[in-house]
């Protein structure tokens, strides 16, 4: 088995049409033609500015790659595309549900198609890898990627801690209201969906489930792109003197967002194999494992 399939030209269409849209919707906010109006207060149209940034230089570039590679029909390109569609799923459901808006955006029909594209690409992606390709590991390896994907899960409980520490209090939100609900749809997919699903991952890991190898590159995927995207957001929010601007937390961002890089660099290199190359891979091994 080599590392080339039949091409997914329909996945890889639908990889470099979300690339472009995320570019074009990035191209008409505030961070370059203003063309749309976001309803935010000050700080969180900073965050939008980092986000958008990240979208137009990593997320549509890695989207469009992906979308080559699957319609070349290499592997690699269905796997990586978990990561940006992903992603875009979890970035666009807050364009859509955050703003409060008080009337009928045009915007919202853009944000909404590429909420079902991204939506469609991810689970196109996931029916197209071959399972039974994907490298195998040890024991020892299933157990490291299992905690490494538990601590990346607590990672994201920890942003939360605060909240979840006040609501026994019931105590008020620190949040502008135009904020409020962009601030709790981040809530429900942070708790709701990613901790969840990475806490399913490393169980499904532990058992060698069938799926836990698409699960575990779905999850490490995501996790590779979105702390730099929160990262940016802090830079942006340190440059533009904001009010709730931290400038450790930003340096705690930016080391986090190495780390992940570092975990899912681990997880993907052996993916990346000559075309005729065996696809069972010695056991991958991961940062905890290999501090053992």
């Amino acid at each position: 088995m080599n590392s080339h399939h039949a091409p997914h030209r329909a996945l890889g269409l639908g990889l470099v049409g979300l690339g472009a849209g995320l570019a074009l919707n990035t191209l008409i906010g505030p961070l370059a033609l203003d063309l749309v109006a976001y309803p935010f207060s000050e700080t969180v149209l900073n965050e939008t500015l980092g986000l958008e940034a990240i979208s137009l230089v990593l997320i549509a570039p890695l989207a469009i790659v992906a979308g080559v590679l699957a319609a070349r029909g290499h592997s690699l390109g269905s796997v990586v595309a978990l990561g940006p569609s992903g992603y875009a799923a979890y970035m666009l459901a807050q364009y859509v549900v955050g703003p409060q808006y008080a009337t009928y955006e045009p915007v919202i029909a853009l944000h909404l198609t590429l909420f079902i594209v991204a939506v469609g690409v991810l689970v196109g992606a996931w029916s197209a890898i071959d399972a039974a390709g994907l490298p195998r590991r040890s024991r020892r390896s299933e157990i490291g990627w299992a905690v490494t994907v538990l601590l990346m899960a607590g990672f994201a409980v920890s942003r939360w801690s605060g909240a979840l520490g006040a609501m026994a209090g019931n105590e008020a939100v620190p949040v502008a209201p135009t904020d409020l609900t962009m601030y709790w749809s981040i809530f429900l997919l942070d708790l709701g969906l990613v901790v969840p699903a990475s806490i399913a991952t490393a169980i499904a890991v532990l058992r060698r489930s069938p799926l836990a190898g698409k699960a575990l590159y779905g999850v490490v995927g995501w996790f590779a792109l979105v702390p730099p995207s929160v990262a940016a957001m802090a830079i942006v929010k340190v440059v533009r003197d904001d009010p709730v601007a931290n400038p450790g937390d930003t340096v705690v961002l930016a080391v986090v967002t190495l780390v992940f890089w570092t975990i899912a660099a681990v997880l993907f290199r052996p993916l990346v194999a000559r075309p005729g190359a065996s696809t069972t891979f010695p056991a991958a091994r991961t940062p905890i494992a290999d501090a053992r």
